[in-house]
């Protein structure tokens, strides 16, 4: 399905979901690559750009990785339930995921995914200093790569329980959404 044609059926929406996803993973380039994740903690809503990883289809679920030491793992922790926001500014598509967030941290599924890594990707889990701490000056951030999996590389894995797609145009906008406990059937709603 065209992501700017054929609006009209929830299949084929559902479909490109997933096409789109795919795309993300694959592209460094696509609307898809990076998501908007929103978390809650004591009542004060998080947001922040993550990376899209991968997905998982049959599982229905999305993944990216993130450092064990930033404070999104202890939002996460406190409450599992997360958003995720996909804008195709192209298309003029917006995808809400909603699920429950996973910590995956120093077991077998990190490690695979650790290998598959680029160097310079790992480096980013040996930094010297905890993301979100106060700093002097940005110089003082170093990484060091060491030859193993860092205890800081975290696979988070959501468990989409909702999809909410939206389509803008001036001629009107289309919305559906797609519920986990309805086998993902789509519904038409009021955009």
């Amino acid at each position: 399905m065209d992501a700017t044609k054929n609006h009209n059926n929830t299949s084929e929406i559902y479909e490109n979901i997933w096409e789109s996803l795919d795309k993300g993973v694959k592209d460094r380039f696509s609307d898809y690559h990076t998501f908007s994740l929103a978390t809650s903690s004591k009542n004060i809503a998080e947001i922040r750009t993550v990376v899209l990883r991968g997905y998982d289809r049959q599982n229905q679920s999305i993944i990216f990785h993130t450092n064990n030491l930033t404070n999104k793992i202890n939002e996460i922790k406190n409450n599992p339930s997360v958003g995720a926001l996909f804008y195709d500014r192209k298309g003029k598509i917006q995808i809400r995921c909603n699920g429950d967030a996973v910590i995956n941290n120093m077991d077998q599924y990190c490690k695979e995914r650790w290998n598959k890594m680029s160097a310079q990707s790992q480096e980013c889990y040996y930094q010297n200093i905890s993301p979100g701490q106060n700093i002097e000056s940005p110089e003082i951030v170093k990484n060091k790569l060491e030859n193993k999996l860092s205890k800081n590389f975290t696979v988070i894995t959501i468990n989409i329980s909702k999809i909410d797609w939206l389509y803008l145009s001036s001629k009107g906008h289309t919305r559906v959404k797609f519920l986990k406990n309805d086998g993902f059937t789509g519904q038409w709603i009021a955009p």
